[in-house]
């Protein structure tokens, strides 16, 4: 099974939904599920990751800025709030789990950005976000590669996303021999357990045990 119908991931989303709500795990759906592509999860992280000098390039970048307004509601910061941890910054992503209707699979979409809205470059992702999942054998290169950018299909605006093509092939050879028993939920989960964190986006236990 390593492709999918709208249905099939309709049925993983409310499943996704179901188990976020009852464990207070932020996803939410957007737009609509009963027309075919015609919405996607959504949830938004903050991180505290370590303050480092900034590159040129990062200064650069900072023309780059995210409109908030065209995302959903931004953070609401405290300009007389004090940082506990002056070594820390805070950084912002959002992540997008969409239906590709061209390869029948879910597709991640993400991005990130500093409190002043400057957007993290892809280099910035792997190092930030993904720094307590990072695994000693994972090839950065390699995943900077999949690390494509892309125009989100629903807001129009260069989004961050793991390009779907070898999707299909990964999760045939997660489901090995028992390709024949993974339903949609099973499917959905594994799925979401094995890309997301591959982005510094945790995925629970409760996913897999929750019935």
């Amino acid at each position: 099974m390593g492709t999918i119908t709208w249905e099939e991931f309709v049925l993983g989303v409310r499943h996704i939904l179901a188990v976020s709500d009852s464990i207070g795990d932020g996803w939410h759906f957007r737009g609509s599920l009963e027309e075919n592509g015609g919405g996607y999860l959504a949830k938004r992280m903050d991180y505290p990751v370590a303050i480092g000098e900034p590159s040129e390039r990062t200064l650069s970048a900072r023309v780059a800025t995210i409109d908030h307004d065209s995302v959903t509601e931004p953070y609401e910061i405290d300009p007389c709030s004090i940082d506990p941890d002056s070594s820390f910054r805070p950084v912002y992503g959002e992540f997008h789990v969409l239906y590709s209707l061209a390869h029948a699979v879910p597709t991640l979409y993400l991005r990130a950005w500093r409190r002043d809205g400057s957007c993290l470059e892809a280099e910035e992702l792997w190092r930030d976000l993904t720094a307590a999942e990072r695994r000693p054998s994972s090839d950065e290169s390699e995943r900077l590669r999949s690390l494509t950018q892309q125009e989100h299909p629903f807001l129009g605006e260069p989004w961050y996303h793991l390009h779907p093509c070898r999707t299909a092939d990964m999760m045939d050879q997660i489901a090995g021999n028992d390709v024949g028993r993974v339903d949609a939920k099973r499917y959905f989960i594994r799925w979401m357990s094995t890309v997301a964190p591959f982005v510094g986006c945790p995925v629970s236990h409760h996913y897999a045990s929750f019935r």
